[in-house]
C-alpha cells in the first residue's frame, strides 16, 4: 500500500496494483470504503473541503466524498482513449501518476509520461468541488536557451536556473 494522508479521524490509502483508494477509522483500523478506479493509483488522495482527489494511469482524476467514498466528478485527462503496456498493465498514454495539489481553491495536476512523447504531458487546473476545467497547458518541447522570437515560454529558463545544462548537447 502507499503512504496514508490521515484528515478528520480517517486514514487514506491506495493500493496501487489493485487500482484502489481505501479509507479506514484511524482509530479502529477497521475500513470504512473502498473504491477501484479504472486503472493504477500510485498515491493516497488529496482531502480537500469533504473531497478525496486522486488520480490514475488510466488518465482519470477522481473526486470521491470523503465520508462515504461515493463518486462527486471524474475527469479524462487523456486527451483521447489511447492505451499502452507499462509495469505490466495496460495504461493510458497520459496517466496521471502524481499527486493533485489544491491551492486557492484550484486543483492542479500533470498527465503524461514525458514532453518529447506521446504528445507530451498536460498539466491541468480545474476547479476542485466540480471537475471543471479552468486551463491546460501542454509540455512538448525541449527548453531551448534563448529565444529572438519571443514565443518560446521557456526562453531564459537555463540561463536563470543555475543549471550548468546545454539541451542541445543531448539531442
Amino acid at each position: 500500500i502507499s503512504a496514508p494522508t490521515i484528515a478528520n479521524g480517517r486514514v487514506f490509502v491506495a493500493r496501487p496494483n489493485a487500482h484502489e483508494v481505501i479509507s479506514l477509522d484511524a482509530d479502529t483500523g477497521r475500513e470504512q470504503w473502498s473504491f477501484t478506479a479504472r486503472g493504477r493509483v500510485d498515491l493516497p488522495p488529496t482531502i480537500h473541503r469533504g473531497l478525496a482527489l486522486f488520480g490514475c494511469h488510466a488518465g482519470y482524476v477522481y473526486a470521491l466524498r470523503a465520508d462515504s467514498g461515493e463518486l462527486a466528478w471524474q475527469f479524462r485527462a487523456a486527451p483521447i482513449d489511447e492505451r499502452i503496456v507499462a509495469y505490466g498493465q495496460v495504461e493510458s498514454a497520459w496517466p496521471v501518476a502524481g499527486s493533485v495539489l489544491v491551492r486557492d481553491n484550484t486543483a492542479y495536476f500533470a498527465a503524461g509520461r514525458q514532453q518529447l512523447a506521446d504528445g507530451g504531458v498536460l498539466i491541468f487546473a480545474l476547479n476542485p468541488l466540480t471537475g471543471k476545467k479552468q486551463w491546460v497547458y501542454r509540455l512538448d518541447h525541449m527548453p531551448q536557451k534563448g529565444d529572438p522570437t519571443g514565443k518560446n515560454p521557456y526562453a531564459g529558463f537555463y540561463e536563470n536556473s543555475g543549471l550548468e545544462f546545454d539541451p542541445i548537447d543531448i539531442l
